[in-house]
């Protein structure tokens, strides 16, 4: 596909975890945005290295290795696609964003949930700890899955990608704003500690395309996890994927 031939096809929507988490996270997305939006939006939840699927990969220790993999999976230039990231993905989604524009691929949209613009603070740096009480920081925010808080041997196993995640976050410090050539929706629970609305609302330096930002009830994964989300991702997917791609610029 090259060119506009993608402007009558779907929007391709790809979801990137938060630290240490895998595609599971989005594991009811599929079909919840089927019902709301038909086969206009295609879901494509990606696997990082060193959980789920890949969990026998070393996943890297910089965000700069995670977004050139993610890199290679831009779509086409002439293909509608738009990123959700949650916390580190919010991360990895907007700096891949940026590189995509800058090459003349840039996304629809750039979701960034529960998170921290990288260029004026750092969360994972202020939670970093040793790998046991990092479990309990993530669990305390509510994002360790049931399965891992009851076995501390599947909290050793996704421990590696815990602790990569976290590192590379917690390094990866630009010193200006990323330009993501898209709009940007930044959305967070109204609880959450680590990221109140002054730091969210900072996601519109990154886009002169339009900025909107959202509050959810719950704290860090919202009241019941990331599926509290979908309404409001499916709100602002469906101009997008109901209308052809904008004409390039001369």
């Amino acid at each position: 596909m090259s060119g506009r031939e993608g402007a009558g096809g779907p929007l391709h929507l790809f979801l990137l975890p938060s630290a240490g988490g895998s595609r599971t996270l989005f594991a009811q997305w599929p079909d919840a945005l089927r019902e709301r939006l038909g086969d206009r939006v295609v879901t494509h939840a990606v696997e990082l290295p060193g959980r789920g699927s890949r969990i026998a990969e070393r996943p890297p220790t910089q965000l700069s290795a995670y977004v050139d993999e993610l890199a290679e999976q831009t779509p086409p230039p002439g293909t509608s696609w738009a990123v959700v990231g949650h916390s580190f993905g919010a991360l990895l989604g907007a700096e891949w964003a940026a590189r995509a524009s800058a090459r003349g691929s840039a996304p629809r949209l750039l979701v960034a949930s529960a998170a921290a613009p990288p260029w004026v603070y750092s969360t994972a740096a202020a939670l970093q700890a040793p790998l046991d009480e990092l479990w309990t920081r993530v669990g305390e925010l509510g994002g360790l899955p049931a399965q891992l808080a009851d076995s501390p041997a599947a909290r050793r196993l996704f421990g590696r990608a815990l602790t990569a995640d976290f590192t590379a976050a917690a390094e990866y410090r630009p010193g200006r704003p990323m330009r993501t050539g898209c709009p940007v929706l930044a959305v967070q629970g109204e609880n959450d500690p680590l990221v109140r609305p002054a730091l969210t609302r900072r996601w519109q330096e990154c886009t002169d395309q339009g900025f909107t930002q959202r509050v959810l009830p719950g704290g860090h994964f919202y009241a019941r996890g990331v599926d509290d989300l979908i309404p409001t991702v499916a709100e602002a997917l469906l101009p997008l994927a109901a209308a052809p791609l904008p004409a390039p610029h001369a």
